[in-house]
This record gives C-alpha cells, structure tokens and sequence, in this order.
C-alpha cells in the first residue's frame, strides 16, 4: 500500500475534532461582553475565566495520556466531546443575568473537555497520516480549528443584533459538539497496534530530558499564552462595541498563514519559517505598544495572527519526530503546556488595572514571542 494515501473519509471526522477544539478559545474574547454584566468589584474575577478553561490542561493533560493507553484515542475524544457539551450548556442553562460562579463552572467543565480532547485527537490524526506529513497535516487542523474561532465575532454580532445577547453562541457550539461526537462514533478508526508501554505522567516528564521535546513543549506553551493575551488584549485596544471583530482579522489571516504555510512547510524547513515568521511577529507586538490608530491596529492584529498560524504543528511536529515511539506522551506534555494560557488573563488583566492602557499589555505577548523566536533557533542547531 502506498503510505502516502491518506483515507478522506477517515480524515474528514477527525479533523472536525480540531474544529471542536477551537470553542473553548472563544472565552477570552467573550470576557469582554460578560464583564460588560458585572460591576467594577467583579472585573478582576472575570479576568480569570480564561484561567478556569486552561488550568485543566495542567492537572489532567498526562494522566488522560496514561489512561488513553487502556481507553483507545477514539473513546477518549468522544469522552472530552460530552463534557465540552455540558460545559457550554451550563452557563446557557443559568439563563441571562446569572452570577458569575454558573461561568467558571460551565467554563471549567469546557476546560476538562478541552483538554481530553486535545489529548486525543492529535494523536488520533497520528494515526491516519503518515508521519513525513505530520507537520503539513496538523497545519491542516489547525485550519479547521481557526475556522471556529473565525466565527465567534460575527456570530456574536449576529446574535446581539437578533436577540440583544451573545449567550446563544453556547448551545449553536454545543450542538456543533454533539453532531461531531456522532460523527466520529460512526467512522471506524483503528486504534494503533500499542507498540508504547503505559506510560505514567512521571514517564511523560522524562521526556522533558530530551532537549528537543523541552524547547517544544516550553515553545507551545508561550504560544497559547500569546494566542490567549491577544484575544484578551484585541478587544481592550479599540475602544468601541465593534472591538471584538479585531479577532476576526486575526483568525481570518491566521487561516491564510496556515493555508500559505502547508504549502511552504512541504518545501522549506518548519523551524526557519516558524524562526521568520517569529521575527515578524516580535515586531508587531512592539508596534502594537504604540499605535493608537483603529485601522492599524486591525491591520497589526490581522499580521500577528498571519505569523503565529504554524507554530504549534511546528512545535508539535519537532516534538513528536524527536520521540516517535512515545507518542501520546508527547502529546500529554504539548497539550498539559496548553495551561500556560492560564497565565495570560489575570497577567494582562492585572497590567491593564494598574496603568490603565490596554496596550502596555502587549509587553506581556512580545517576551513570549521572544521565547518563540530563539527555540527556533535553537532547535534549527540540532
């Protein structure tokens, strides 16, 4: 059998799953409009809903790993599918005007799923594609997951504009969740012949001895945290009730970035694009700093999310060719590095309160860009 042929049909499932994966980086856009509901006393709380979706990826990221060795990949995502619907329904369920305590449940059940589903179904797309084409592939799904987060402002234009509130954005991606999980339940994928040992989530940190597994796993984590300080900054930056559609732009060139990029990664190498297209990002969070113009800073936002579109299939790809037969616990370490955007809501929420200006915010987003910028480098020495 050629191991180039990819079957579509078992793609097209799994690449939904990524399309899944985008929900839960819709609440720290959504902070916004939820703070709009709450008094001066309670912004500070609201600034840690992002927090309450990514701290799961730290607590549970290694150990669904372990257990996904015993559970198969497949069940496993499915599992990450039903949380993700309770999670969006809870809050939605409380009904308008509910205390800000139904978000941080709903939106840390979202986080659980999240995180099993992530775990799950990068590996799960492992299974389907030959390896030479893992990075191209994972551009792929990043595709789909940007796709997802590309709608959340116009939906919730939308939404405002017919019903006066954004909430119906949690049972229209709910039922998204639900048609995905059937979906997959009805395709038959065959679990990998499980050639990897079970592994424990003190075996998922011995491969942190591995140099490039390290760089990688540190370079996806301040990735998130960047991904997750921009949406929080973008909106902060314009201030008008149009702001939020500044993620617009950013996701909509970031599925340029990845279109561009799946081309450009099957021709040149993933670390010198990722090390070019670092550059370019460090310069636009510096600009950013400074510009007060409402057409240049949709223009900034839109280019930092063109440059920051293959990064993690970068990162991920580097660390998973680097421990080819530990697979799902490379993925437990990329995925438990998604908490890092924990960080990045209280950090620039903090920074906003204590000078007052959004845009010193993006100090935060360029050191982490700075990290980006040197793994790349240092990983091209190898």
């Amino acid at each position: 059998m050629n191991v180039q042929k990819v079957d579509k049909r078992l793609l097209a499932p799994v690449l939904a799953g990524f399309f899944i994966m985008g929900f839960c980086d819709m609440v720290a856009p959504i902070s916004g409009r939820i703070a709009a509901e709450f008094g001066p006393a309670r912004q500070a709380a609201v600034s840690f809903l992002p927090t309450m979706v990514f701290l799961w990826f730290l607590v549970l990221s290694t150990p669904v790993a372990a257990l996904m060795n015993r559970w198969g990949r497949k069940r496993t995502a499915l599992l990450g599918y039903a949380f993700t619907v309770v999670g969006l329904l809870v809050p939605f369920a409380a009904g308008r005007g509910c205390s800000l305590g139904w978000y941080f449940a709903g939106f840390g059940l979202l986080g659980i799923g999240n995180t099993v589903v992530q775990v799950a179904v990068n590996p799960l797309l492992a299974t389907i594609v030959p390896a030479e084409r893992m990075t191209s592939y994972l551009t792929v799904g990043q595709i789909f997951r940007n796709c997802s987060l590309l709608l959340v402002a116009p939906l919730v234009t939308l939404l405002v504009a017919w019903t006066g509130s954004w909430r119906l954005l949690l049972p229209i991606y709910a039922g998204l969740t639900v048609a995905g999980g059937v979906w997959l339940q009805l395709t038959e994928v065959a679990e990998p012949e499980r050639t990897e040992r079970a592994a424990g989530a003190l075996d998922c940190f011995r491969l942190l001895g591995n140099r490039a597994v390290l760089l990688s796993t540190l370079g996806v984590a301040a990735f998130i945290a960047a991904d997750v300080g921009v949406g929080f900054l973008s909106v902060r930056l314009i201030d008008n009730p149009s702001s939020i559609l500044t993620t617009t732009g950013f996701y909509a060139c970031r599925i340029v970035g990845t279109l561009v990029g799946a081309w450009v990664l099957a021709r040149y190498s993933d670390l010198k694009y990722l090390g070019w297209n670092m550059a370019g990002a460090l310069v636009l969070t510096v600009a950013l700093l400074f510009i007060r113009s409402e057409w240049a800073i949709y223009a900034a936002i839109g280019l930092l999310g063109f440059a920051m579109a293959c990064v993690f299939a970068t990162f991920y790809a580097v660390a998973t060719k680097a421990e080819p037969e530990r697979a799902n616990g490379v993925a437990g370490l990329m995925i438990m590095a998604i908490s890092a955007g924990a960080l990045s809501g209280p950090v620039c929420g903090a920074i906003i309160r204590a000078t007052g200006n959004p845009h010193l915010g993006m100090l935060y987003v360029a050191v982490l860009v700075g990290y980006m910028l040197w793994a790349s480098f240092r990983l091209g020495e190898r």
